[in-house]
């Protein structure tokens, strides 16, 4: 591809994100400055439809940007943008505000960006198989069944239930969480499953009878770790704009359903390639079903220099990219920032009232 051919695509994808109209070179060349005559841009764009970056509604009509020309733009766009978000200053006091909670800073980070972008702002917590162990405590919610919870270096709650055969007190379990702490803290999940069960069960005399119930706890908590969670807000912007863009409506509720899907919603996160910079994702697959129209732009943010979770957008083609790019990365990098800041953290400080909510909501839950 030609730079004049680049140029041609980035200018008809800017037009067609303001218009949502089909793009005609009389416009490029008299709205846009081009120094080419009509004509050459009409040859270039021919060029650029048999390369698959442009389709023509119909003989007579200009072009509308393809799937492909949409994921030039944003990599291009991504490069090069003004390394500044206007609204930096606003961004930092709402970061303020939210700093040492680290869930409400995730959600505020999806708002942030659903604010921004008028579409979905989401948020992907870090996996808790990478995620490095502070602190592990274990909640008895009935005779058999545990609630664990686990607190990461960068301050991500966990939970699982865990159901076991013998009956367990919570002065049992309190015996068991000091056991564990003192072996697996300060390692990652990924890095005991690669050492196996061994280091942390071969002293288990200590526990006496209640060895096998670790054992079972640990092998649930290592070869199942919990799941990873998505912060989510603006979806009804964006399920409003899927209905008023993607025809026929049973279609469009086909894709609504799907994003609904918060498990679909990682897994089509985590299938986006994360570089340095802010990546897109233009069309959704769903069941084999190509979905043209909606794009996903994400940022990884980091802990120790290796990205452990993931921030964007989940919008249409039609997005205002020069005003959401730099804000995607921006926040990824004052997220990276607080975490890297906050690495070292007092389980203590929060203990009681953490177990005291989760053990609330797990209760209500299984009344209702």
């Amino acid at each position: 591809m030609t730079e004049r051919q680049a140029e041609i695509i980035h200018t008809i994808v800017s037009e067609f994100v303001m218009t949502g109209e089909p793009v005609g070179s009389q416009v490029l060349v008299q709205k846009f400055g081009m120094n080419i005559s009509s004509a050459t841009v009409r040859k270039e764009m021919s060029i650029l439809e048999q390369m698959g970056f442009l389709s023509r509604p119909h003989t007579s009509a200009g072009r509308l940007p393809t799937d492909d020309a949409f994921q030039l733009y944003i990599n291009n766009l991504s490069e090069f943008y003004e390394d500044a978000a206007s609204q930096k200053a606003e961004i930092d006091e709402i970061y303020r505000q939210a700093a040492l909670q680290f869930d409400q800073l995730l959600k505020t980070t999806a708002h942030l960006l659903a604010s921004t972008s008028n579409f979905a702002g989401y948020v992907l917590s870090p996996k808790a198989a990478s995620s490095i162990i502070n602190h592990i405590e274990l909640v008895s919610v009935s005779d058999n069944l545990i609630l664990l919870i686990m607190v990461s270096a960068s301050n991500s709650v966990y939970q699982k239930k865990i159901r076991i055969e013998k009956r367990v007190t919570q002065e049992e379990l309190y015996k068991i969480s000091r056991y564990l702490n003192q072996r697996i803290k300060g390692y990652e999940l990924s890095d005991i499953q690669e050492k196996e069960l061994n280091f942390i069960l071969d002293a288990s005399s200590e526990l006496q009878d209640l060895s096998d119930i670790a054992a079972v706890i640990v092998q649930s908590l290592v070869y199942n770790p919990p799941n990873q969670e998505v912060y989510l807000e603006g979806e009804s912007n964006l399920f409003q704009k899927i209905l008023e863009t993607i025809p026929p409506k049973e279609k469009a509720e086909k894709v609504i359903n799907k994003l609904a899907d918060k498990d679909f919603v990682c897994e089509l996160i985590n299938q986006t390639k994360i570089k340095n910079g802010v990546c897109g994702k233009v069309g959704i697959e769903i069941n084999g079903d190509h979905l043209a129209g909606v794009s996903i732009l994400t940022k990884g943010y980091s802990l120790g220099g290796r990205d452990i979770g993931a921030l964007g957008v989940i919008g249409m083609s039609r997005m205002p990219y020069e005003k959401i790019i730099p804000t995607i990365d921006y926040g990824a990098e004052l997220l990276s920032k607080y975490l890297n800041q906050n690495m070292e953290y007092s389980f203590e400080d929060i203990n009681e009232k953490i177990i005291r909510k989760k053990l609330i909501e797990t209760k209500n839950k299984k009344r209702n």
